[in-house]
Parts: structure tokens; sequence; C-alpha cells
């Protein structure tokens, strides 16, 4: 098998986890802000944020599902033609890259979900007549953005530092 023909393969695989992601986690975060926003939430706004949520990893997932050949001609040169044969240390940058991406789309898909969350939030403690301080956001909550922002910066890491990642788990293993 040639370059282009496992990274084309590996990218429809990379698309096809985005969109998997997507399917599982929408339900649940449809259903989370519909029931938390209450009546102080604005139902357009809600599915305008939802909606946005929607359209970034399908529009990568199905760009990597049905234009992997795009990519794959800016990852592999043309000196690597279809004649060599792929070894998975010449490939691993690439499996960095992927896992990236997947992280990138999943983290904005969470980050979409808490924006609308926290504006629900903030749109029910502005109508609230509070004597102080309003009320914090729950523990698990702030857990749920940090982690997400945590998946965001590893995401980028292993897609904009793959080949230095490589080098660094070659040095390691041999």
């Amino acid at each position: 098998m040639d370059y282009r023909t496992i990274t084309s393969l590996m990218l429809r695989i990379a698309g096809v986890l985005i969109l998997v992601q997507l399917v599982l986690s929408f339900p649940r975060e449809f259903i989370s802000l519909i029931q938390w926003g209450g009546e102080s939430a604005n139902r357009q706004e809600l599915f305008v944020l939802l909606g946005l949520s929607l359209i970034l990893p399908v529009v990568i997932g199905l760009a990597l599902i049905y234009f992997p050949s795009i990519v794959t001609n800016r990852i592999i040169s043309a000196k690597d033609g279809a004649e060599s044969i792929a070894k998975f240390e010449d490939l691993r940058p690439l499996a960095f890259s992927c896992m990236g991406l997947y992280f990138i789309s999943a983290s904005l898909f969470d980050g979409i979900y808490w924006l609308a969350k926290l504006n629900i939030y903030y749109s029910a403690v502005a109508k609230e007549q509070w004597i102080g301080s309003p009320p914090t956001i729950m523990p698990d909550d702030f857990a749920g953005i940090a982690s997400t922002v945590f998946q965001l910066l590893i995401g980028l890491i292993l897609l904009l530092g793959s080949k230095g990642i490589n080098n660094l788990v070659t040095r390691l293993w041999g």
C-alpha cells in the first residue's frame, strides 16, 4: 500500500470518528441545555447555538470522508509518489495529526455547549434579585469547561507539533 492510500484511509477514519462523536454526544447536550435553560432561556438563541455546534464537526467530518485526497496531497509531497511503501514510523506524524484534529473538533463542539450553558446561567442570574454576589457555577461545570480547554490544547499540540512529537517518540523508543 502506498502513502497516499493509507493517508486517505486514515483521514476517512478520522472523519467517521468525528461524526460518531457528534452523534453520541449531541442528544445528551441538547436535552441538557433544554432542561437546564427552563423558562429563562431564549429558545431561538439555544437553537442557534446548537446549530453552530453541529456545523463545524459535520463539515470537518464530511470533508475528511469525501475529500481526503485534497488533504493527502498537502501532507505527502510528489517525491513520495505511489511507488513508495509506507512504514509505521513514517506515518506516525499523520496519526498524531489525525488525533489532534479529532480532539480539536470534539473540544469545539463541547465549547459551544459550555458557551450556551453559561449564557443560560447568566441570563437566569440576571433575572433574579440576588442579595450579595450571585451563586457560582457548579464544580462539575467548571471541571467540564477545564476539560474542554485542556482537550483543545492537547489537540492543538498534537496537530501542530506532530513532527516534533514523532521525533521525541522515535528517540525514546529507538
